[in-house]
């Protein structure tokens, strides 16, 4: 399925959890199934987000966004990792009221709707999944951001059906409540995920673990002496961008343009779309020195 067209479907139906899930909630006297549609929300916030970064970041490039709207993607999955606090203040908030004033629920009624919410979550996964297979990118962060919150909710689901069958055999009441907190903790870890990977990109962290053994690695390329000052960070969560400075050895200095090039398809190997590249015909080391002031006689070849 197309993606803009798939993100509209999950929207369709998460929205339609939503709905069916607090009005069961309400109807049947089930805080767990209340939270569980208040963690719908989350779905729809994933989604919606998706398609409105994904709409927005198609567009081109200009004299001012010269890497377009990509970083858009990153702005809205914070929004959406934020968002998700509040609403597992709200879920604890109303677990809290119903462990003071126990209340009996319907059982049956708790554990059809929930059931409903389990069959469309798992529609909507695959039709997020479809979306994410057709951009033939397993990695864009808002999609996976809503596909993970529509495989959480599913989950949640299953619990509130569980809760509610455990509640049905021990005569329990506490027990909707405890699967209403558990909903939040599922909240919260979402919360953090998405922070955590949004939050990554704005500061513009590696996406490599070890840049040192990359530094040593691009430094005994052939024609290459040493590689300092490198940077790699990412626009968006498909698009990582580095430069460095390339100190050219005898045989480097031969032929330049070769260095470049190879040094250029070994970072796109690596998976860097935009890749800038100093070579230093004199080498401007120790490292990072080359910041307080290129050294005199040193040339640069472009």
């Amino acid at each position: 399925m197309e993606p803009r067209r798939a993100l509209f479907v999950a929207l369709f139906l998460s929205t339609a959890i939503l709905v069916i899930e607090l009005a069961g909630g309400l109807l049947f006297r089930s805080t767990a199934l209340t939270a569980d549609a208040l963690h719908v929300v989350t779905d729809i916030l994933a989604v919606a987000f998706s398609l409105v970064a994904l709409t927005v970041s198609s567009r081109p490039p200009n004299d001012t966004l010269t890497y377009g709207y990509h970083r858009f993607e990153v702005v809205a999955s914070l929004v959406n990792g934020l968002s998700l606090i509040g609403i597992a203040v709200v879920i604890v908030y109303q677990a809290y009221l119903r462990f003071l004033s126990p209340t009996a629920i319907d059982v049956a009624g708790t554990v059809a709707f929930a059931a409903i919410g389990v069959g469309l979550n798992v529609l909507s996964s695959r039709v997020l999944q479809s979306a994410q297979t057709n951009l033939h990118d397993d990695h864009d962060l808002n999609l996976a951001s809503a596909k993970t919150h529509v495989f959480g909710d599913a989950i949640a689901s299953l619990a509130v059906i569980a809760g509610a069958i455990g509640v049905s055999v021990t005569g329990l009441t506490y027990l909707d409540p405890i699967v209403a907190v558990l909903i939040a903790i599922l909240v919260i870890r979402s919360a953090v995920s998405i922070t955590v990977q949004g939050g990554a990109i704005i500061l513009e962290r590696s996406p490599f673990k070890d840049m040192a053994e990359l530094q040593r690695r691009l430094g005994g390329f052939s024609g290459v002496s040493d590689v300092h000052d490198l940077h790699i960070w990412r626009i968006c969560s498909h698009i990582t961008v580095a430069s460095m400075h390339a100190c050219l050895d005898a045989d480097g200095r031969t032929d330049p343009s070769a260095v470049r090039q190879g040094l250029e398809a070994e970072m796109g190997r690596l998976g860097m779309q935009h890749v800038t590249i100093q070579l230093e015909d004199v080498c401007c080391t120790p490292r990072h020195e080359h910041m307080k002031g290129t050294p005199e006689g040193s040339e640069q070849i472009v």
